[in-house]
């Protein structure tokens, strides 16, 4: 009788991801996590809301576009490597990493005219979410007053997968100094999420159990349609501001998981246990609203640019709920409105006709851990540099490196992350 009520206490352990680090609400993984695509725009942090003058405009701000005179075909990639850090009970720290190389944006700009008036359409793929990364458990539940004190905890909690966004769009002057564009977007990707625990009796603080399993696996399709529709004004030859305007997405998801349990009893006795089921759900997205600006100098070699992005992420909301212990105002409670702040430099060397660009990205974590603190968000810090070339007017070459770094704090557990993220873009216009 007594192991059954183990057994069960086990499970609901396994359930909550382990007792030393659960927490009430789990965090959407597809809320957030934004990667940023093209080389020329990482390298200035991401600041291309007043600029948008590659086809990488398409997911930015579509309005640029009519301002590319030439056919233009754009491909990039990018390497992502995430490392973590986990401290758990006291001194004990478990180093872990995961790299993985993607493809970053697809497709073409092709203008109809190129005088006042001129009309430009683009289509492609843009990948602006990312889920790879892994984190790493082991170390002796310091943790009182609990069922696992005590108990040696060996865990690897995977991420893997990503959101990408198919979009056709076109972009026109209204004036001699405004356009305006927009673009249909069609949300497509799929995650990968895998959780081993183990936990071993190795002290033998318990007079029955030996050791314990979990495994757990969740498979996710995403699928929506969208759109976007930007605005950008050349106020003088030297300042643009740019406006823009992504509209919600109700995001359906169509989810597998699978879950098994083992018990290891002193006595050599096991006990074993798997499920498996699926389900769909949608995750509705809000509206988000972004500007920015950039600005000219020395006759033009350098620009200076910012944009600031604001999504109000309470407003997102399940349709029907994944869970039953996720309550109605889920989103509500565990999330907030985030502004994204992105800054970058450009300047252009004359003697190499060569670019070299600096950047920052402030890019805050909407999820919110303490309700206590509600006005503390958890901030991921970026900063960025590139460096690009064009040869003989028609190849453009572009690379930028991003150093991200931050930190996050649940119930004793300490998660340090550091991030390398390297993008290579290739443009050919003729």
């Amino acid at each position: 009788m007594k192991r059954a009520v183990y057994a069960t206490l086990m499970c609901l352990f396994a359930a909550m991801c382990f007792v030393s680090i659960g927490m009430a609400q789990v965090e959407e993984i597809a809320i957030g996590n934004t990667f940023g695509v093209g080389a020329r725009t990482m390298g200035m942090g991401g600041a291309s809301l007043a600029l948008a003058d590659d086809f990488t405009a398409l997911y930015w701000n579509p309005a640029g576009m009519a301002q590319i005179q030439k056919f233009e075909f754009f491909s990039s990639f990018s390497h992502n490597r995430a490392n973590a850090d986990t401290y758990f009970a006291g001194d004990e720290t478990t180093g872990t990493s995961r790299s993985q190389l993607r493809p970053n944006s697809l497709g073409f700009v092709y203008p109809l005219e190129t005088r006042q008036g001129g009309l430009a359409v683009g289509f492609g793929y843009n990948r602006p979410q990312n889920f790879d990364y892994q984190t790493a458990i082991q170390g002796i539940d310091s943790g009182s007053g609990t069922d696992f004190s005590g108990f040696a905890v060996d865990e690897m909690n995977i991420n893997r997968g990503g959101i990408g966004i198919w979009s056709f769009g076109a972009s026109v002057y209204v004036t001699k100094r405004v356009l305006v564009g927009g673009a249909l977007d069609f949300w497509q990707g799929n995650s990968l999420h895998e959780l081993d625990t183990e936990a071993t009796d190795i002290l033998n603080v318990d007079n029955q159990w030996s050791r314990f399993r979990y495994d757990d696996a969740i498979d996710r399709e995403y699928s929506g349609i969208g759109g976007r529709i930007g605005f950008l004004a050349h106020l003088t030859d030297t300042i643009n501001l740019g406006l823009t305007f992504v509209s919600p997405v109700e995001l359906g998801v169509d989810e597998l998981w699978d879950q098994a349990t083992v018990d290891v009893y002193d006595d050599g006795e096991k006990a074993t246990d798997a499920t498996s089921g699926g389900q769909a759900f949608d995750i509705e997205r809000p509206f988000e609203v972004g500007a920015g600006i950039a600005v000219k100098l020395l006759n033009k070699q350098l620009i200076l640019a910012s944009d600031v992005q604001l999504t109000d992420w309470t407003q997102t909301r399940y349709d029907p709920a994944p869970a039953d212990d996720i309550p109605k105002d889920n989103f509500e409670a565990y999330y907030a409105p985030t502004f994204q702040v992105r800054v970058g430099a450009e300047y252009q060397i004359p003697v190499i006709d060569t670019h070299v660009r600096l950047g920052y990205l402030l890019d805050p974590i909407p999820f919110i851990y303490d309700l206590d603190d509600v006005g503390t968000l958890d901030v991921r810090n970026f900063l960025t540099a590139g460096v690009g070339k064009i040869f003989e007017d028609s190849l453009k070459l572009d690379v930028a490196y991003m150093l991200g770094t931050w930190q996050q704090d649940r119930n004793g557990l300490t998660i340090e992350r550091l991030s390398h993220r390297v993008f290579v873009s290739a443009a050919y216009r003729f």
